[in-house]
């Protein structure tokens, strides 16, 4: 089960949950590839110890990329924004809607052209949260802010009223 699942208050519902862009999947399965090739050419050549490292340090680059993706959440519920890192140590960056004051996107020219981006979430007394490079930013932005705009006010605190002398 996902954290951000497990995470859920009673009367929270997921609304948005982001994704990875496709050339992270690209990149290492073709980092890995590659290396089989460089395996077979070694091999080719007579060089038992390179043909027998290459795949390894295929499996070692394609896991550095795949791992941070496969721990990686990037949620929105009704009720708040989550990232979540980490598989044995998490950390997690949870921000409830009413905090929210923007959300910046970052998106250049490839960005454009592949629907890919950053997006920088601003919050009123935490840390900025920036966002790894995900499909769809525009998408995730526009979850934010329809929870936001969807979100309940939060409700005054009672005041102590203190009667002043006349």
């Amino acid at each position: 089960m996902s954290y951000i699942s497990h995470s859920l208050g009673r009367n929270e519902t997921l609304r948005y949950r982001a994704h990875f862009h496709w050339f992270y999947y690209f990149g290492a399965w073709g980092a890995f590839l590659i290396s089989l090739a460089a395996a077979a050419e070694a091999y080719g050549r007579g060089l038992p110890w390179a043909a027998g490292l290459a795949p390894l340090l295929g499996v070692a680059a394609f896991l550095s990329i795949m791992i941070p993706i496969w721990t990686t959440e990037i949620g929105v519920t009704n009720q708040r924004f989550i990232l979540k890192r980490g598989l044995l140590r998490r950390a997690t960056n949870e921000l409830q809607l009413r905090a929210i004051e923007q959300v910046n996107l970052r998106q250049g020219i490839p960005g454009r052209l592949f629907n890919f981006g950053h997006l920088e979430v601003h919050g009123t007394g935490v840390d900025d949260i920036v966002l790894p490079a995900i499909a769809d930013p525009v998408a995730l932005q526009k979850a934010i802010q329809d929870s936001v705009d969807a979100a309940p006010a939060p409700r005054p605190s009672p005041q102590t009223h203190q009667s002043q002398p006349a």
